[in-house]
This record gives C-alpha cells, structure tokens and sequence, in this order.
C-alpha cells in the first residue's frame, strides 16, 4: 500500500503542530506507539535534554493514557491510526515522508529505546550532526542494549512515571554474538549500503537469549539523513537502503524489562498476534516468566552503566580516529568558551589533556580487539573450509569404495543386461537408464 495511498481515515491528528519546520543541525524523532505509558516521561525528557528539537508520536491505537500522557509535553505532535501493526513498515514509512525533511536528519525510535552516543557530554546533538555532514554520512548504525533492574521481577506494575535510566542500571553483553559485516557481503550487495568502517558489526542475543532462548537482532540504523537516495525500512525494519554508513555506532538503550508491563504486553502480543513474525519469542518470554515468577534478570556477569562511554571500554560502541579527532576539537571550544567567560583555564586545560589521553587508549583498546577478534573469525573461518574440506575428502573416498565394490559391480551389470534386453525387444532406453548404465 503506497503512502500516497493511505485511506485519509486511517490517520488522525490528535495534538500539536501538523508540520515542523528545523534547520540542518537540528533533530526530530518519530516514534509509533501502543500502550507505551509506563515509558513517556523518561523517553520525552530523556529526547529533550539531548537537543532534539520536536517529537513525533503515531499512536497505534492504545488502550491506555499514553496519549493523554503524551500531550501534557510540548513540542510534540500526536497522531492516531487503528492500522492493524503488520503495516509497520508503511506506518514508518509514512512518518519519514510527512515529517522528515529532505536534506534533514530524523532518528526512528521505538518508545522504550533511549537513544545515545560516545562522548555525548562533550560533542552536543548539532556538533554531532556537524560532524556527519562533514563527512557525507547518511546513516548511523545502532545496537540495542537491554536494561534492567537489580530486584528480582516480581510481576506487579509499579510507578507509571518510574525513572528507567535510574532504577534499570545494569546490562549484560556476555552472550552478544558478533559478526563482522565485511564477512557479509550478501547483506552489502543486497542492501546498497556503504560502512566506512570495515570494523562494523552487527550483533545478536544478550541476556534475552540468556534468560528466554529465542535469538534477537540488536543491530538497527535509527539515525537518517534524508539525501533522496537513502531508502528507509522498504522491507526491513532495522536496515536501510543506499545509505553511506557512519565510523561510529550509537547505542539504544533498551527497558524492555518493566515490572508487570513486561509479562502483560508478552500475553496481549501472544494473544493478539500483534507482531505475527514474532509470536513464537513472546511465547518463550511467557513460558520463562511462568516457569520462574520472581525473575532475576541480573546474573554474575551483569555490569552497572556509569555512562555511555562505558560501552566504549567495553568494545560494544566504535569510534573512529576522525570522530575522536572531532570531540577533542569540541572540548577545546568548550574550554576556550570557558575561559572567556572567565573561568579558570589551567584545570580546565589539565582536565582536557587527560581526556584526551584517555579517548586515545580507549581508540588503540578497541583497535587490538577489532584485529583481535578479526584474526579468530579468521581462524574460524579456516578451520570450518579445513573440516568442509575433510569432509568432502571422505565422501569422494567413500564413493571410490563403493564404486570398487562387489555389490556396485553387480548393479552396473545388471544395468547392462537391462539396456541389451530393451535393444533387442525393440524398446527405448530412459535418460535415466543411460545415467545408470
């Protein structure tokens, strides 16, 4: 169904601006929701203190107050559609090209996504964008990283308004799969899309395939500059078309993890079959949930964020020499804007030589471990073309033993006495008959 061919019903203006105008250096974010109330307040504050300009919300026709919730913000706009949600796509689709302007960037984020990126504290949201025009960027690849608390669940709902990135702290990549996108060449030629880091991965499972069993891509490109090529989620929700991709990644920070809110929305997308692709993972939500009821996400190699640049050390997050380059020119600004304001200079100028000492060990840190983990897919990669190669080594000895048997003989003959028998009856031989003679 074409966007342009929405049913003009299907879609409903509820609050706010009907168009937004912004500037190049601004944000908008586009978000479609279903019963996301426990996630408003910290989803809309956590936007606007990062710098996003305007928020768009496309309601899916929730049975709960988010909408109410929703418009007690400003600069936000709420539409409302009944669309059953296997036109997600369309319905991403139709936010793009209604809000997002072109030669403009817009970030597409679920509602209990949090959105982030390395160094944040000193490279504010326009730098950022800055820095991406500069050098001709059209997307940013991002990972999820699932959140929670420490307690235990225990399956009751709690506070509404409850301040996620305060009470879900700690995460857990001990069972993230990684694979290097360079040893994917079917989803670069399929997709149209450049990485400009050859570093770039794209990751798999965590803690919800810890805790559950089903496996789950991490891996998304919420971040888009609409430069009249990139094509965004025409068939995929998580990738885009002829996109130049970013030397860095960003995180989402992920809360899927709310007490009560967890186990009712796993039952209402079973029952529903709300995400028809996906009902057999919500039915391995449930049936853990069931199985243990006061559910202890956090295990032994869970960590407590500190900050986003955490996950730098922790090699989730890359970086690239440019962009490290580009946050220490904006930390210089920062402490020149600093000084002339006249604020002491030289602690300001310590402070900035250690952290710049520090973003240069946390780059050379990620640089051994990418051609570390480089050199074992290679090892991997060699041993699985060795034991193929052993493999069909055997078979061909395998046949060379049949064929030399005394039972392969006896059907060639058998063969042979068949096809001079049809000669001489004044028959026809088959294709097969002739394959096997």
């Amino acid at each position: 169904m074409p966007i342009d061919q929405l049913p003009p019903s299907s879609v409903e203006h509820l609050h706010g601006p009907k168009q937004i105008s912004y500037g190049e250096d601004e944000l908008i974010v586009l978000c479609l929701v279903r019963d996301g109330r426990p996630y408003v307040k910290s989803f809309i504050e956590h936007y606007f203190s990062l710098g996003v300009k305007h928020i768009v919300f496309m309601d899916n026709d929730s049975s709960d107050d988010t909408v109410s919730a929703i418009c007690r913000y400003g600069n936000v706009t709420v539409l409302r559609t009944n669309l059953h949600y296997e036109h997600e796509l369309l319905m991403k689709q139709y936010l793009i090209a209604r809000f997002g302007k072109s030669g403009r960037w817009c970030l597409y984020v679920d509602i209990d996504e949090l959105f982030d990126y390395p160094y944040s504290e000193v490279v504010s949201l326009d730098s950022l964008l800055g820095y991406l025009k500069s050098k001709s960027y059209t997307a940013v690849m991002a990972h999820m990283l699932d959140m929670f608390p420490e307690k235990a669940l225990s399956g009751r709902a709690g506070n509404p308004d409850e301040p996620l990135k305060e009470v879900h702290r700690f995460y857990d990549i001990s069972n993230i799969t990684r694979r290097s996108l360079t040893a994917k060449p079917r989803i670069l030629s399929h997709y149209n899309t450049t990485y400009e880091s050859h570093t770039m991965e794209m990751f798999r499972d965590g803690i919800r395939q810890t805790i559950f069993g089903p496996s789950v891509m991490l891996t998304k490109h919420p971040l888009l500059f609409l430069d009249g090529e990139l094509e965004a989620y025409d068939g995929s929700s998580r990738w885009v078309y002829y996109a130049k991709v970013a030397d860095l990644t960003g995180v989402l920070f992920h809360y899927k993890f709310l007490d009560g809110y967890f186990q009712a929305l796993s039952t209402r997308n079973v029952r529903e079959k709300q995400y028809r692709h996906q009902t057999g993972k919500y039915e391995m939500y449930l049936a853990g949930m069931k199985k243990s009821p006061s559910l202890q996400i956090k295990q032994d190699s869970a960590r407590e964020i500190k900050g986003v640049n955490d996950l730098l050390e922790d090699q989730f997050l890359v970086i690239s020499e440019d962009y490290v380059s580009w946050v220490n020119d904006q930390e210089e600004k920062n402490v020149l804007l600093q000084a002339s304001q006249g604020e002491k200079q030289e602690p300001a100028a310590s402070s900035l030589a250690f952290s710049q000492q520090q973003r240069v060990r946390v780059l050379k840190g990620q640089q051994h471990a990418q051609q570390c983990r480089q050199v074992q897919q290679l090892i991997e990669l060699q041993t699985a073309k060795q034991r193929a190669e052993r493999r069909a080594r055997k078979l061909e000895q395998q046949l060379e033993n049949m064929q030399a048997s005394w039972s392969w003989k006896l059907i060639k003959r058998l063969y042979y006495i068949k096809a001079r028998v049809l000669l001489l009856t004044g028959g026809h031989l088959d294709a097969r008959t002739w394959s096997h003679g």
